[in-house]
């Protein structure tokens, strides 16, 4: 009796196959530089800059004067009652008190000036170090948001005529 032979791929062959894909998607991956890079870093940024953006556009439609609040990992935006004479924290979704991830803190520049930025609040009234005028001005600032442990950064700061821009993530191998 003869046997033909049983077509099709043997488990070597689907074994070979699939470790040259691999290693395909692992240049590809490095080539285009996704591997490695800091995306916590980077979306904190990226949000703490719009959340200032939208903070200023508020200021503005609502004629009142707006405040950040930055402490070592944390933020949180004020508005200023007259009746009062005192920095309220905004409590509504879009400006509610935020929280860095673990292991990002804030370094905060006003004027070209570093600040020291305080651990926790205090029980006092909260006073802001960044204030958004109801005109739209913003006090100047810099704020470097830093991976602790690393030498991994990102800067949100104001540019010449007053808006809020991120620069690129920084990352330094020590």
């Amino acid at each position: 009796m003869i046997r033909g032979r049983a077509t099709g791929f043997t488990l070597v062959e689907m074994l070979v196959v699939l470790v040259i894909i691999g290693v395909m998607i692992g240049g590809a991956v490095l080539a285009i530089g996704v591997a490695g890079r800091d995306r916590a870093l980077e979306t904190a940024a990226d949000r703490l800059a719009a959340l200032i953006e939208y903070g200023g556009e508020q200021a503005e439609l609502q004629s009142r004067d707006l405040g950040l609040s930055v402490l070592a990992n944390q933020y949180s935006f004020l508005s200023f009652d007259p009746v009062t004479a005192q920095w309220l924290e905004i409590r509504d979704d879009e400006l509610r008190p935020r929280r860095l991830p673990d292991g990002l803190a804030f370094e905060v520049s006003l004027e070209g000036r570093r600040i020291v930025v305080p651990e926790t609040a205090t029980k006092l009234a909260p006073t802001p170090q960044i204030v958004i005028g109801a005109s739209g001005e913003l006090t100047p600032f810099a704020i470097t948001i830093r991976r602790t442990g690393t030498s991994s950064s990102i800067l949100v700061e104001t540019d010449d005529e007053g808006r809020v821009a991120t620069g690129e993530l920084q990352e330094q191998t020590p």
